[in-house]
């Protein structure tokens, strides 16, 4: 698929009508710095495939842009200055914060590494959201590691003159009909959920996409690691999983901090989802379930009902097709930028945001004969301003992924006025951690 559709228009349309960018961030903290020559040809793999794209915009009402193969290859960077041990997190933060990525330009990545002064290496790759998203890197890491990247995007040349109108009539064609088609759809789920609320039942939740948050002032980070073999046996005691403990460690952190919740007081929760299968090769292919918690959360209430709620949500996920939300995109996207840009900031967010990434493969934590001792996993949102971030959720997310016996969780605490604190938002978690029976080492 290369045109830019779904989840990657939502981003597109994000950084042009608002200024709003959303930046991935994989940071590796190796023994040592890996060969040189791998580090480099580790990069040119990764520009040699699927991360490498640019957008052309379409020439023809309705039709969708297009990605086509980026003609700037990024460049790894290596910091000349060490940083303290004591400071690879921050070094991080700090990375990431200030990521100057433009992927409708065809810049849509980076690499930088810094050493320690212990003679540690750390290594970080930002990327656009808007070019892929976890599973997406995953596949990226394999290809690279295996030395078999490659891409099928056309170059800017090949979609030039009338292939590329042609080929935009057919994509406008497509579009009209997909919006009619979802139209009808929308209609019908709106019916349905009016009839369930007159006769008392409760509507089915719909199907959301993750939102990431913000890196303004006010916007925390924090990135903690935990040992995995505890984790597991403490998400066993209490009746769960892994994925459910991380859940209600984030309910916790919700309800910990007086975060103000709706009338009805459930606790609203997205859970990142992954779409894509083998062979899939469009930039996005995420989405994500709602869930809401009632009561209280922690190791007292155990993790049965937050399991049973997960459980049923993904099941509706994947059974269903004619949800509100999966329908609103081809829909959305036909309508003036005016209209989009309020709609946009209409749509209320989950309290908070789960994505858990699972066990790490083994490419995306070896390169150039060393592995990772640590890896962490996450993204920003950056250009919203402070009210914005109050007024649309989550007031905080996380990202979690496992590796050899370690964890690492790490957090982003959006909301400025429940987690706008970088050291409060550093305590809440080791508290949460606590209750749990468990502790954490923050980078």
């Amino acid at each position: 698929m290369d045109r830019v559709a779904g989840a990657d228009e939502s981003y597109l349309l994000a950084e042009r009508l608002f200024g709003m960018a959303a930046p991935i961030q994989y940071a590796w903290i190796f023994p040592a710095e890996p060969d040189p020559a791998a580090l480099a040809g580790f990069g040119d793999q990764l520009a040699a495939g699927l991360l490498s794209r640019k957008v052309v915009p379409a020439v023809v009402p309705f039709a969708r842009h297009r990605w086509v193969r980026s003609p700037h290859p990024p460049v790894l960077r290596i910091e000349p200055e060490p940083v303290p041990d004591g400071e690879i997190g921050a070094w991080a933060d700090r990375t990431l914060r200030t990521a100057d990525l433009d992927p409708a330009a065809g810049r849509g990545w980076q690499l930088v590494g810094t050493h320690t002064v212990s003679g540690k290496f750390v290594l970080s790759l930002l990327i656009s959201h808007m070019v892929t998203d976890g599973q997406g890197l995953y596949n990226a890491f394999a290809a690279a590691h295996a030395g078999t990247s490659m891409s099928g995007l056309p170059s800017e040349d090949e979609v030039r003159g009338w292939p590329r109108v042609r080929a935009d009539l057919k994509d406008s064609r497509t579009a009209l009909g997909e919006a009619a088609s979802s139209a009808r759809v929308i209609g019908t789920e709106l019916w349905r959920q009016r009839k369930a609320a007159e006769s008392g039942a409760k509507p089915v939740a719909a199907k959301a996409a993750p939102r990431s948050g913000t890196a303004e002032s006010g916007s925390t980070l924090a990135i903690v690691d935990v040992d995995r073999n505890a984790w597991t046996a403490a998400a066993t005691a209490a009746g769960g999983t892994g994925a459910t403990l991380f859940t209600a460690l984030l309910g916790g952190l919700v309800r910990r901090s007086g975060y103000p919740l709706a009338p009805d007081g459930l606790l609203k929760v997205c859970i990142a989802v992954s779409n894509r299968e083998d062979g899939d090769d469009r930039a996005n292919a995420s989405g994500g379930v709602w869930i809401r918690v009632p009561g209280e959360i922690g190791p007292d209430a155990g993790l049965a009902e937050i399991r049973a709620l997960s459980k049923q949500a993904f099941i509706e996920y994947r059974t269903r097709d004619d949800t509100l939300t999966e329908n609103l995109q081809p829909v959305v996207r036909l309508l003036p930028k005016a209209v989009i840009r309020k709609l946009m900031r209409a749509v209320p967010g989950p309290d908070t945001t789960v994505s858990n990434l699972g066990a790490a493969p083994d490419s995306a934590l070896e390169i150039g004969g060393q592995r990772a001792e640590s890896f962490a996993i996450r993204a920003i949102m950056q250009g919203q301003s402070a009210a914005e971030r109050r007024r649309q959720g989550p007031a905080i997310a996380a990202w979690a992924v496992e590796y050899d016996d370690k964890i690492t969780l790490t957090f982003f605490g959006i909301d400025p006025d429940h987690f706008g604190d970088a050291e409060q938002l550093r305590k809440a978690i080791a508290t949460e951690l606590d209750s749990w029976g468990l502790a954490g080492t923050h980078w």
